[in-house]
């Protein structure tokens, strides 16, 4: 409500609102977000380790990788594509559900039958774990999220949990995070 007589006692009136909403919301942001069990999944690295010794061991078991090749690794209800894997030269392994790719792009695709990337990743070569949608890139990857973009060397990246895990090199590009360059200063 505006106060005619007093404008400046309306504007405090409305930030007291304000300030009360954002408190509330905090609050049950708070309630709501568990950051122990957030740590806890993300410094679990065995699914890491699993990853890198496969990538070694599929390696040593290249015999002769296709070329030009392009893997659906998840699908909507529908049938159509949401993720897939294509690469200059891929290879998958029959004993395990590992595909090898070297010069790979993963896209995931948000919405039934659509041609527009929502996520990628780009990497020299990799490793993916279709049954777990779940991957190991062995060199430079760079994964793009929107705007935004990661980009490092050695990276595990997890499709369904919409985490990447970067070793080395790490390099962070955001656009819209509106930072204030005069708070980095002071």
């Amino acid at each position: 409500m505006f106060d005619i007589i007093n404008p400046a006692r309306s504007d405090i009136h409305l930030m007291k609102k304000a300030i009360a909403a954002i408190s509330a919301i905090v609050a049950l942001t708070g309630l709501a977000f568990n950051s122990e069990r957030w740590l806890a999944e993300r410094s679990d690295d065995s699914d890491m380790l699993r990853l890198r010794a496969a990538y070694r061991d599929c390696v040593a078991k290249l015999e002769s990788p296709a070329e030009n090749v392009v893997f659906p690794l998840e699908t909507f209800p529908d049938g159509s594509v949401k993720s897939r894997l294509t690469a200059a030269r891929a290879q998958m392994f029959a004993d395990s559900s590992f595909i090898w790719g070297e010069n790979i792009r993963v896209e995931q695709f948000r919405e039934v039958g659509s041609t527009n990337v929502w996520a990628s990743l780009d990497a020299e070569n990799c490793i993916v774990d279709r049954k777990t949608k779940t991957g190991w890139v062995e060199g430079v990857a760079k994964m793009t999220y929107g705007e935004s973009s990661v980009k490092g060397r050695g990276i595990y990246f997890s499709l369904p949990r919409e985490y990447i895990k970067i070793l080395s090199q790490c390099e962070i590009r955001t656009k819209g995070a509106n930072f204030d360059p005069r708070s980095l200063v002071q």
